[in-house]
């Protein structure tokens, strides 16, 4: 059971982030919930990264470590960082290099695993923008409950939001980091709901997404970010993405439960199929994102065989 003294261990990927690490940094030397730990993937950072990463881990009291990445991309940063054999036991959060932490993110998200035993993830919504201290929006409030059938096509929070108990951990552990997935938190989605374990998805924003151009996608609110997830399913990446998951999940079927195996089976059966039947077996599998428009605009793609 997590209680105000459980110890977390924070996974941060970093790659070129100078710009922005220091104040993220501070944001978790901030934090109301001080029993931490930060353990940092570097991809081969060419900036001041590694220096800021000394200077602050010489001025907090808690452990600070930094190990080269593998310069795969993100998803096989964090997924590295977790399934190191050395990691200690406990719950883990997992951290952008350029967000901004509210000072309550751990204890919240502590406060709510402690109150839900098991395998479980909790994840919450953000606040967005440029400027920190105005942001511009919130990422949208899901209505839909989490689970496996929506996973399967959609993550409904960001991974830097994302807080896994140890016995997530555990799952996400034995699952390891290959093959690998598309994203590291739409992976730990999908195994969660997959193993029947429970999402707590927090309505409150725990922390502020820093916005760039090329995130446009990761924002998930609005024409545009719609307009650029659509695009990824034309110009193929969507496909591939899944292609990506599955794989993983295939190579992992024995984590979860035998309903979801066979949904997987079923879904991965649909997925080589085209024309109206498609989306006929889409509703007879109830696979939805959160939205009912993009549920129905994803279904007319998986028809045309771009799922």
């Amino acid at each position: 059971m997590m209680t105000p003294k459980t110890q977390i261990t924070i996974l941060m990927a970093t790659w070129n982030g100078a710009a922005h690490l220091a104040a993220q940094l501070e944001s978790i030397a901030a934090q109301t919930h001080h029993d931490w730990r930060l353990w940092v993937g570097d991809d081969g950072s060419t900036d001041d990264t590694r220096d800021i990463l000394a200077d602050f881990a010489a001025r907090v009291p808690q452990e600070v470590r930094l190990f080269d990445g593998p310069r795969r991309g993100v998803a096989a940063n964090f997924l590295t960082l977790l399934c190191r054999q050395d990691l200690p036991p406990g719950p883990v959060a997992f951290c952008d290099q350029d967000d901004i932490w509210y000072p309550h993110r751990l204890d919240r998200a502590l406060d709510r695993l402690g109150a839900a035993p098991g395998v479980a993830l909790y994840c919450s919504r953000t606040d967005l923008g440029h400027d920190p201290d105005h942001p511009r929006a919130t990422s949208p409030l899901w209505q839909r409950p989490p689970c496996f059938r929506n996973a399967l096509i959609q993550t409904v929070a960001g991974g830097n939001t994302m807080v896994l108990s140890p016995e997530a951990v555990a799952l996400a552990r034995e699952a390891g980091a290959d093959p690998l997935p598309a994203f590291h938190d739409w992976w730990f989605y999908l195994l969660v709901t997959g193993a029947a374990g429970r999402i707590l998805y927090d309505a409150q924003p725990t922390l502020f997404y820093r916005q760039h151009e090329e995130n446009t996608l990761g924002r998930n609110r609005g024409f545009g970010a719609r307009y650029a997830r659509l695009g990824t399913i034309w110009q193929g990446r969507y496909h591939h993405w899944m292609t990506r998951n599955i794989r993983a999940l295939q190579r992992n079927q024995h984590l979860l439960t035998p309903e979801n195996r066979a949904l997987l089976t079923e879904f991965a059966a649909l997925r080589r199929r085209k024309g109206p039947r498609v989306v006929a077996g889409w509703q007879r599998l109830g696979l939805h994102r959160q939205g009912r428009m993009e549920t129905l605009l994803m279904a007319g793609a998986a028809m045309l065989g771009r799922i």
